[in-house]
């Protein structure tokens, strides 16, 4: 048996898709208290004090859609004066799935298509896998709150400012000079 990277996350909460129906089904992610440490160290964070997911799932066919909303209090450490200070975050969050097989489907080109590269704005985003009939909505939940994390945390009123520059040390050869012009 292999360790997938996901394996080793601190969050895991499958979802059998047979158990998702076409009505919208409510599903709240919300970790152990002892796993927040974890959390914390995964996401690179000072603390994790709160973490709840609140998704809604609705199935058609074999795909699922996923909508919700992440709502996490932590505390991140500044990048100024490395103090620890609170954050509050609301993500959004919307997907789509889809089974592996169909994923893998629309990803390869017929023999007749050219091979075209074309970015197109405002594109929807391709579906997330199934992976053996399941989804890991901790999986998800990990990944969007990284995301939304900012990479250089200010402490609010706290403003980066150069250091004064020092002034230059004399030179050796500007003492040796000074000694030359000495009578």
């Amino acid at each position: 048996m292999t360790v997938s990277p996901q394996d080793k996350l601190p969050l895991h909460r499958p979802i059998r898709v047979e158990s998702i129906t076409l009505r919208p089904v409510p599903v709240v992610v919300t970790p152990e208290q002892a796993d927040l440490a974890a959390i914390a160290t995964y996401l690179g964070v000072a603390s994790v004090e709160a973490l709840k997911a609140s998704y809604t799932l609705s199935r058609n066919g074999e795909r699922l859609k996923l909508e919700g909303m992440i709502k996490a209090g932590l505390h991140q450490n500044c990048v100024v004066t490395l103090e620890p200070f609170p954050v509050e975050l609301n993500v959004p969050v919307k997907l789509d799935f889809a089974p592996e097989a169909e994923i893998a489907a629309m990803a390869k080109p017929s023999e007749d298509d050219e091979i075209d590269i074309e970015v197109l704005l405002n594109e929807e985003e391709p579906p997330e896998p199934i992976i053996d009939g399941t989804i890991d909505l901790g999986v998800v939940t990990l990944e969007f709150l990284a995301l939304s994390l900012d990479p250089y945390p200010r402490k609010p009123g706290v403003a980066f400012s150069e250091p004064a520059p020092e002034t230059p040390a004399e030179s050796p050869f500007a003492a040796l000079l000074q000694l030359k012009r000495e009578p």
